[in-house]
């Protein structure tokens, strides 16, 4: 690479450092940083085309793809704002030279990047948490409980439908990439598999969930299953191997993951002693009765920026705004909360500048996602 573009490189560690240092200090990124990082990251990709290094149909693929990547990550609740902003603009200033020993989505600077922050993130919160459970007491009882909790009647009848969901998507993305030539490796569909079914799933849940619904979507998705297997046994070693994975992805790491984090992180604090930046761990409900009369319950929350107009709050990466906590407190004086005791569960709040940095350095140092530089060690 020229010096040019290993200028560009330490300042994109340059303005990570920076988000991370005022992530950390005040739970904020800053616009001057962000927004910064965006300008500067689409005058490098102009300048790269001015020099002959990229076309414009790349340009405009990188600009709009990592704006649309980052929009997803903040839309599902991963990012917030000032992250999504950060992770647009370290996508612009990547030069292109960086991934050019890769081809296909492989070497597509966004995706790099989401798998190279995604993934560590996921397996250290996920090392962290088993460790935290092999030395916790009542392993047990947390067991009993998450059974009884998880294979009632209805939730069962949901989880088999999600189940019918997910082979009916993942067959007809699979398929889909295959018919168009789609070149990438079995993680990378895994993801785009994955990434659809929770879309697909977020859309169908602005739907009614009647009869005919269940009758109609059930019916396409196995119909799905079936058309875009060549025979019998392909249908059934691909509805296995999508068994195995929604178990592990959709029941292992989302429900058991989530209750044994729940337990060991969240803590329960009083309504009055809420705190701007404070990231609720829980939904609280307005429930609305056939005589017009209102009361409010909890559930358990999921990152989404999907909120419906009946949900007061909800888990937030951003935290809770002055105006949110002012607006609880009042309910909580006015006996709004009173059936659970004017509490509500707070979970650790992430500070993901740093992971982002983290995330940019592992593209950097491997040039690529991670993993590929792992594998060569076996």
């Amino acid at each position: 690479m020229s010096h040019y573009e290993y200028f560009l490189i330490f300042l994109a560690l340059g303005f990570c450092g920076y988000a991370s240092y005022t992530d950390l200090k005040t739970q904020r990124i800053r616009n001057f940083c962000s927004l910064g990082l965006l300008y500067v990251g689409t005058l490098s990709q102009l300048m790269a085309w001015y020099l002959g290094a990229t076309t414009p149909f790349y340009l405009l693929g990188l600009f709009f793809g990592s704006g649309l990547i980052a929009f997803a990550l903040y839309w599902f609740g991963i990012f917030s704002p000032g992250d999504a902003k950060l992770f647009w603009g370290l996508c612009l200033i990547f030069p292109v030279s960086l991934f050019r020993s890769l081809s296909g989505t492989l070497g597509f600077a966004p995706l790099v990047l989401a798998l190279n922050i995604i993934v560590p993130y996921s397996a250290a919160v996920l090392g962290y948490l088993l460790f935290k459970f092999v030395s916790m007491p009542n392993k047990l009882e947390l067991l009993r409980h998450f059974v009884r909790s998880n294979f009632q009647k209805a939730k069962v009848i949901e989880s088999l439908f999600s189940l019918i969901l997910f082979i009916g998507v993942g067959a007809a993305l699979i398929s889909l990439l295959r018919h168009i030539g789609w070149e990438s490796d079995t993680f990378l569909d895994l993801v785009f598999v994955l990434v659809a079914f929770t879309m697909v799933q977020k859309l169908l849940s602005l739907l009614p969930k009647t009869p005919a619904y269940y009758a109609i979507i059930g019916l396409a998705c196995f119909c799905l299953g079936i058309q875009a297997a060549p025979s019998l046994s392909a249908f059934l070693a691909s509805f296995a191997f999508f068994l195995a994975l929604y178990f592990l992805v959709f029941f292992v790491a989302k429900q058991l993951i989530l209750s044994v984090a729940s337990v060991m992180l969240d803590s329960t604090v009083e309504v009055s002693r809420l705190q701007p930046g404070m990231v609720p761990a829980e939904q609280i409900v307005r429930v609305e009765q056939p005589d017009g009369s209102t009361y409010y319950e909890k559930r358990r929350g999921e990152f989404s920026r999907g909120r419906g107009e009946n949900i007061v709050i909800a888990p937030d990466p951003a935290g809770l705004t002055a105006e949110e906590v002012d607006r609880l407190q009042n309910l909580a004086v006015a006996g709004a909360f009173a059936e659970f005791g004017n509490q509500i569960k707070i979970q650790p709040a992430i500070r993901f500048a740093p992971i982002i940095t983290v995330g940019v350095l592992l593209t950097i140092l491997c040039q690529g996602p991670f993993y590929l530089k792992l594998m060569q060690f076996f």
